[in-house]
């Protein structure tokens, strides 16, 4: 008899458990998630979950000793959330928009140490992997403060997905990224602000259905948390006014500018957060010539007014040198050349920066050919060639059987300047 008891009573807190979670438990979570979350600055509250589940549960027992548990369970929880929505929101500091002051010049602002990003080949019915694209395969940079660093290679090399590895917008497999001398293991709120980026095709980037004063306004709220509509007005304004925007841009829809026009409200937004690094992946590309020097020149003046350190990302050379104190050389994910704008391009030495150089195309009266092509095929990342992936297109004269077996390394060429390759050119006498 006494077993049939505890049977029944067990039997019976399950019942009462199912029947609290039910309806009183679940309907308050759901209620209070979708009301603490229903606003832009609910990604700036630490431990959310937190809060879901203290709101919740309180409301959950309080109605489960009512009748008609679950409207008042909803009832509590909706109360509940308003209340402590109210009050955390409001212990959320207030995003400062300091002035734009110069930054410390020379200061190692981004350091990557043999960074990889490896993409998996899936196959086979049970889709396991067989293979990766290496499509960052151990890269070593510095960025500075005021500084910019050009990273110039063919398409696929790997340039945008070094950027996106940089941002976080994609998962590193190996090697460490130092910003301000912190290693980044997690990309919080504060790192989003410090670290921009201008895609290539403003048109790709900016909402057609917002406003121009909108689309600055978000990262203003989203990242520092600022909602006063008259300050975000004033802020987005002295944003416009830096890239040589006006008061009557405001409020137009992204169809109503010209292509420069574009690049400069894209810029605009990276600039809102303060940041110290801004990523420009082929932001002139797009645009005209003239446009393009017109943007060219923002870069530089804002570089040169607040310290920014820049991730210039091109095809084009003559860009690279106009705009870059520094020059990456990178081929199929690696790195092969690396030096100030004046080594580069006066004393190139990787036969792969030769090649590049000599490919230029240059406007000749006299002549429409095209002077230099570089031999062969853009090899696929997918199977790489062995050792020094440039060579089965290499003429240089130190090549030897030993490019196609070893990987390359760095070798110095003169201060700032070096090549990762197998055997070291002829002449270094510079």
């Amino acid at each position: 008899m006494i077993f049939q008891f505890e049977i029944l009573f067990e039997i019976l807190i399950i019942q009462v458990l199912i029947n609290f979670f039910l309806l009183s438990f679940i309907p308050a979570l759901t209620l209070a998630f979708f009301i603490i979350n229903w606003d832009d600055r609910s990604q700036l509250l630490q431990n959310r979950k937190y809060l879901y589940l203290s709101v919740s549960l309180l409301s959950s027992l309080i109605a489960f000793f009512f009748p008609n548990s679950i409207i008042i369970a909803i009832i509590l929880s909706a109360v509940f959330s308003f209340v402590i929505k109210f009050i955390f929101y409001r212990r959320i500091p207030l995003g400062k928009i300091r002035e734009l002051n110069v930054l410390e010049p020379g200061k190692v602002l981004l350091e990557i140490k043999d960074l990889k990003v490896y993409y998996p080949l899936l196959g086979g019915i049970l889709k396991r992997e067989i293979g990766a694209v290496k499509a960052v395969d151990g890269v070593d940079l510095k960025i500075k403060t005021g500084e910019t660093l050009g990273l110039v290679g063919e398409s696929g090399c790997g340039k945008t997905t070094l950027a996106n590895a940089i941002l976080g917008l994609v998962e590193v497999d190996g090697g460490e990224i130092f910003f301000n001398n912190k290693k980044i293991d997690k990309y919080n709120s504060n790192l989003r602000q410090k670290i921009q980026i201008v895609f290539q095709d403003p048109d790709a980037s900016l909402n057609p259905r917002l406003k121009v004063v909108d689309i600055i306004s978000e990262p203003l709220i989203n990242l520092l948390g600022i909602n006063k509509k008259t300050e975000l007005r004033k802020q987005v304004l002295r944003l416009l006014e830096e890239v040589s925007l006006k008061r009557e841009h405001l409020d137009r829809y992204p169809h109503e500018f010209s292509g420069g026009q574009k690049q400069r409200i894209v810029i605009a937004r990276a600039l809102a957060c303060n940041p110290e690094l801004i990523i420009l992946d082929e932001p002139t590309s797009a645009l005209d010539v003239s446009v393009q020097a017109q943007i060219l020149n923002l870069l530089r003046k804002l570089q040169k007014s607040h310290g920014y350190g820049f991730l210039f990302i091109t095809h084009n050379l003559s860009v690279v040198n106009h705009i870059a104190d520094q020059v990456a050389v990178m081929y199929l994910g690696r790195i092969v050349e690396i030096g100030s704008k004046k080594q580069i391009f006066t004393r190139p030495t990787h036969p792969y920066t030769q090649a590049l150089l000599k490919s230029r195309i240059r406007v000749d009266p006299n002549s429409q050919d095209i002077k230099f092509v570089i031999d062969g095929e853009v090899p696929s990342p997918i199977n790489p060639p062995s050792g020094c992936h440039f060579n089965p297109r290499c003429i240089s004269d130190v090549r030897t059987k030993q490019c196609e077996l070893k990987i390359p390394h760095k070798i110095k060429i003169e201060d700032n300047h070096y090549i990762w390759c197998i055997n070291e050119p002829k002449d270094l006498n510079y």
